[in-house]
């Protein structure tokens, strides 16, 4: 490359180094209109022939936030882009709405939308990778670091992710990025909230960071950088070992749901088991948005028995249980079935069918089998037979409450729901979604598990009624 620019050579190097573009990858660049992202795309098309890239494309992301401001951000993009004869995607999204609906902070509502927006553009366009222009970790280790991070988040963001994106500006300050901009004679949109120090990450770059450079290090920014590559080797070096540690552990784990045997953690290096928390809650939740060492240390806490209580709420509809033996980490989104079900309507005051949340009852009467085979009488998960004459009517169902007792079919005397559960190894999280079917004075029978044995069909009994449960959604049947 002749005459090259020396950050366009850094870049260069960088891209090789961490092995960011294949040949022939097609790229989308990430293009705000400010600095970094303009002074990215200049590089890449700079560079297009030395890394082997394919096509090259635009992606602008409007978040409404700054009216007028915003538009005018769109229309200096998208004649960039036809400058330098390139395709230009853009899109939009209500980003305060957003974060009304999902009560979160309003930067965490832009990156969720941003990044659906990235994730749709990848795979609606065929594109192999996304380029954001994000530049040296200086601001985002501080402010892991002032959020409560642990080792893990001290790497700061990595050059590539396994969902196609790439930072290849990562190893470039503000200012060389800005020296690189007046060199080229390149434009660039000013967003007058980056000088907003209100806002953290502004706090950091224009007061905080000059103030560390001044009284302790002139070149801080390379030393956080430094720091940020040796603690991702560190965690190049725990992911392997994370991933053979939980193989081991025999972890049970389904889409809303990880339980793993709470002595086999205990029996870890302390933070061995940390990391492992770290990796649960990752894998279930998807991402670590919101999840800071505070959350982990608690974790920690609960599974060791040094905080009061069984469960605790963490951020992103998550819950850790400890159940009889287990540790259980489950996840459960707005509008998931509530755990206490209460008095679910309908009534049923006589044969027939009945629907409920995730699930019917199809209920019949039928006259008794020869005294010499009483088979109906024996209970399986979804069909059971009654001595409709033993019957309170009508039937409800509702969820457990404390000091509920029955009579198990079989047992010869009452129980403790409660101790019932215990024996059938239920888990605490799961008792309330039991469904109890109950008449007037009595629960009739333990829905899946037990029936109550003075319902039982006897050689007395005149009318045997039948119910059968049929689920509509298997999912989230009991």
């Amino acid at each position: 490359m002749k005459q090259a620019h020396p950050l366009q050579r850094r870049v260069l190097k960088f891209i090789h180094q961490e092995q960011l573009i294949s040949n022939n990858d097609s790229i989308l660049v990430a293009v705000s209109g400010g600095p970094d992202s303009v002074a990215l795309l200049h590089i890449l098309l700079s560079l297009r022939s030395a890394c082997g890239i394919g096509q090259i494309g635009v992606l602008h992301f409007n978040h409404q936030l700054r009216g007028k401001a915003s538009e005018e951000d769109r229309a200096f993009v998208e004649a960039l882009a036809e400058t330098f004869g390139i395709p230009c995607h853009a899109g939009s999204e209500d980003v305060r709405d957003y974060q009304r609906r999902h009560r979160i902070s309003l930067e965490m509502a832009a990156r969720a939308c941003r990044q659906r927006f990235f994730k749709d553009a990848l795979r609606q366009i065929e594109i192999g990778r996304i380029a954001l222009g994000h530049t040296a970790n200086d601001e985002e280790i501080l402010l892991r670091l002032f959020r409560g991070t642990g080792p893990s988040g001290m790497s700061g963001m990595p050059p590539k992710t396994g969902d196609g994106i790439i930072r290849p500006l990562l190893l470039a300050t503000r200012q060389e990025i800005l020296t690189y901009l007046d060199d080229h004679e390149l434009g660039f949109r000013e967003d007058l909230s980056n000088g907003d120090t209100t806002i953290q990450r502004n706090a950091l770059r224009h007061r905080i960071v000059p103030a560390i450079e001044n009284h302790f290090h002139p070149r801080a920014v390379e030393v956080l950088c430094r720091h940020a590559r040796l603690a991702a080797d560190e965690n190049s070096y725990w992911s392997g070992l994370l991933a053979d540690e939980w193989r081991a552990l025999g972890v049970e784990e389904t889409p809303s749901r990880i339980q793993v045997a709470s002595q086999r953690l205990l029996n870890l290096h302390p933070a061995l088991c940390r990391r492992l928390l770290r990796l649960a809650l990752e894998r279930l939740g998807g991402n670590l948005q919101g999840i800071y060492a505070v959350h982990i240390q608690s974790l920690y806490r609960l599974l060791t028995g040094k905080v009061s209580g069984r469960s605790m709420q963490l951020p992103g509809w998550l819950r850790a249980t400890l159940d009889g033996g287990f540790f259980v980490l489950s996840r459960e989104p707005p509008g998931a079935l509530p755990d206490v079900m209460e008095n679910i309507s309908p009534t049923i005051r006589c044969p027939g069918q009945y629907c409920f949340s995730s699930f019917e009852f199809h209920i019949s009467l039928r006259e008794p089998p020869p005294p010499d085979d009483l088979t109906s009488s024996r209970e399986g998960p979804d069909s059971i037979c009654l001595d409709a004459d033993t019957i309170k009517w009508p039937l409800f169902l509702r969820s457990w409450k404390s000091g509920d007792r029955f009579r198990p079919l079989g047992l010869g005397g009452t129980k403790k729901l409660q101790d019932f559960f215990v024996d059938c190894k239920i888990p605490r999280s799961q008792r309330g979604r039991v469904p109890l079917l109950c008449d007037q004075e009595k629960i009739c029978w333990v829905v899946g598990h037990r029936l109550d044995d003075r319902v039982k069909v006897t050689p007395q009994t005149r009318q045997v009624l039948i119910i059968e449960r049929r689920s509509q959604h298997p999912a989230l049947s009991t």
